[in-house]
């Protein structure tokens, strides 16, 4: 019986998610890091490039219900940190540049930079995506993978784990967008939360 009970709920876990009729809107602030001293960090995304990474975001986080308004875009200046060392790893590195007094309260903030290695981070904020991103094609993926790797990021911006499972959007490295409904339901309560508490 009990195995009954638990087949029943793996199955009606991975079953594709029906779009909730309230729609919850987050505002992101978009941060493009700027240094003339490190080439990694100097991202030279544009507007218009950013407003199509957003509607590929909001095109995968739309069976969620969840939509990530961008409320301003700003140019932010990296510190003048040491250069990264052979050993070191490249998300502390680029965590360690980004000024965090400069984030936005009350929004989510999401900074471009150029190219560090990895995709994209997110240790808390900010999420940090690369605009040089190198991931592997799956069929029925996302096309723009500079807007999935941002809509992944901002998964774990509202808690969401990786996953292994090569259609779906947290699996590392991949262009999968789809999200189970134990997923959907806690991005669902992570952002509400922050609706109502504010964003840290």
């Amino acid at each position: 019986m009990l195995r009954v009970a638990l087949m029943s709920v793996l199955f009606l876990s991975s079953l594709p998610a029906q779009v909730p009729a309230e729609i919850i809107t987050l505002s992101v602030q978009v941060h493009r890091v700027q240094s003339a001293v490190h080439p990694w960090l100097q991202c030279a995304i544009t507007e218009a490039e950013i407003q199509a990474v957003f509607i590929e975001v909001n095109r995968i986080w739309e069976p969620a219900g969840i939509r990530f308004e961008v409320t301003g875009i700003r140019d932010m200046q990296a510190l003048d940190i040491a250069p990264k060392r052979f050993f070191q790893r490249s998300r502390h590195w680029v965590k360690e540049a980004l000024p965090m007094n400069q984030l936005v309260p009350g929004a989510l903030d999401l900074c471009f930079i150029h190219d560090m290695g990895p995709n994209g981070f997110f240790y808390g904020e900010p999420a940090v995506v690369s605009e040089v991103t190198t991931s592997t094609r799956v069929r029925g993926g996302s096309e723009h993978p500079v807007g999935r790797v941002a809509a992944h990021e901002l998964g774990h911006a509202l808690t969401l784990k990786h996953r292994e499972d090569r259609k779906c959007l947290m699996a590392p490295g991949l262009r999968g967008t789809e999200l189970i409904q134990e997923e959907i339901s806690a991005a669902r309560l992570r952002a509400l939360q922050m609706k109502q508490h504010g964003i840290p």
